[in-house]
């Protein structure tokens, strides 16, 4: 009962911030609504940057799905899923400074608006805009998963109940207030969920009776957990390549990561938000995904890998310690959740709607905003009713599908001044298309995972359509070049 208080505090924190923020936004001016409800205002410190794009980033794939697959797979997961450390830094320093002053030149408030701005194409925003919708929804739903089968452990309701009330939360906090209610939110949740992540290993480890007992009780259950390429050798160099690329180098093509870079207030917010960042995605990937692989000492035979971090908590733990852990993990989720609805209700909503009728009034994009963000939500809830037992491959997936479309129309769009909106359209087509091919095709990906190979290929057809058709306008170089200079 005492780690279903800890999490009940959490939560009704969480709820109050959302009420507070609803009426913080609800006294903004139609004409900043948008801004305000998407963006922030623009005005984010480091600290909330850092936590938005690391948790954003780090979602349940770290919380749940990563101890998860370290408990299934061994230590080799641990070093795999830690190349994930320095997303911000491949983020904000490779893109920060580019969105940040383009996106205020613009008046851009979502990732779409940057994309309209730069290109000047219809069709491509609207492409986009499904393609963002496809798949970060079920993306969302795994995020669901793990929050539902944290609170499942808790409190020992059915998973639908606890599916229910881990929705809850992140529809008032998100859906009333906006980006504000998520800013104030992940002040909460960044230090739940680091202090959340130390405490578990801490208690693994005491639990087990040491790093070096527990190691001893893995070796004697399948030494081949302790091996760098895992049981049967299934993480070789090209799944070691290819995780490298799609948690890192090609992060740049997550729609939901590039909110940080819009919203950041100032080049020190920026800077800062690269090394904090660093320090908590290490935390907190590091300790859980080594909690996950030493908690095979304690329990050798759990029924579903994915609940091994909750069961560690409510097993290691005082109760009330439990509590603030597990509401960690469920903090963890929450933040990226409601990261991809922002994203989501912005692609639908706002930019989606501006193209298919641009007369829309700002009191009505209100409306519109908050009810695509809570149809989201529900679809994404929906999704989750499957309860899938490793999401994360379904977290896989759903990132590659989207760097292989977004990555080159992205990093090339802000590098490089003679692509256009054809090659930007053309890439975003052959890298889906590429990467839907290649999960049924296996010899087109070269033994790596798909994504690798589709993004190649969306980059190398960008420049090709691109220099094979005319350049941008000398207007759009201006603005996102500072130059009408080829």
């Amino acid at each position: 009962m005492s780690a279903l208080g800890s999490f009940l505090i959490y939560s009704l924190i969480l709820i109050g911030i959302g009420i507070y923020a609803y009426r913080a936004i609800q006294k903004t001016s139609l004409d900043r609504f948008v801004e305000e409800f998407y963006a922030g205002g623009r005005a984010l410190g480091s600290v909330v940057v850092a936590v938005l794009i690391a948790a954003g980033l780090a979602s349940a794939g770290t919380f749940i799905a990563g101890p998860g697959m370290c408990y299934e797979y061994g230590l080799s997961w641990v070093h795999l899923n830690n190349l994930q450390t320095f997303m911000n830094l491949l983020l904000l320093g490779v893109i920060g400074i580019p969105v940040g002053i383009s996106a205020r030149r613009v008046k851009a408030a979502t990732f779409l608006d940057l994309i309209k701005a730069r290109y000047k194409s219809r069709i491509l925003v609207i492409l986009l805009a499904l393609i963002t919708f496809i798949l970060l929804v079920p993306y969302m739903s795994t995020q669901f998963v793990g929050a539902a089968r944290v609170i499942v452990q808790m409190t020992g309701v059915k998973y639908i109940t606890a599916l229910m009330l881990g929705v809850l939360v992140v529809v008032v906090y998100t859906v009333a207030g906006g980006m504000k209610g998520n800013t104030l939110a992940l002040i909460v949740q960044g230090v739940v969920m680091t202090v959340g992540a130390i405490v578990l290993l801490i208690g693994t480890i005491v639990a087990s009776g040491g790093t070096m007992n527990a190691t001893k009780t893995i070796v004697a259950q399948n030494i081949s957990l302790l091996t760098p390429t895992g049981p049967g050798d299934e993480f070789g160099i090209s799944i070691g390549i290819s995780l490298a690329g799609m948690i890192g180098f090609f992060i740049v093509g997550m729609p939901h990561a590039i909110l940080g870079a819009l919203s950041y207030k100032n080049t020190i917010a920026l800077k800062r938000g690269i090394w904090i960042g660093a320090v908590l995605v290490f935390v907190w990937t590091f300790f859980l995904c080594l909690a996950g692989t030493l908690g095979r000492a304690l329990i050798p035979n759990l029924e579903v890998a994915d609940e091994i971090a909750p069961w560690l908590a409510m097993q290691v733990l005082p109760g009330w310690l439990a509590g603030v852990v597990l509401a960690g993990i469920v903090a963890g989720i929450q933040t990226t959740v409601a990261s991809m609805a922002l994203v989501v209700s912005s692609a639908v909503a706002k930019n989606l709607v501006e193209e298919i009728r641009p007369e829309v009034s700002a009191s009505s994009m209100r409306s519109i905003s908050r009810w695509v963000t809570v149809g989201s939500l529900t679809i994404a809830a929906l999704l989750a009713i499957t309860e899938p037992p490793l999401i994360q491959w379904i977290i896989l997936f759903s990132i590659g599908g989207l760097e292989s479309g977004c990555f080159a129309l992205i990093l090339l769009g802000l590098y490089w001044r003679r692509g256009n909106s054809t090659g930007a359209l053309c890439s975003l087509i052959a890298g889906i298309a590429w990467y839907a091919l290649g999960n049924y095709i296996p010899c087109l990906t070269l033994g790596f995972l798909p994504a690798i190979s589709a993004v190649v290929i969306s980059v190398i057809i960008y420049i090709i359509v691109s220099l094979l058709t005319e350049p941008p306008s000398s207007k759009v170089i201006s603005i996102f070049f500072g130059s009408s200079d080829y």
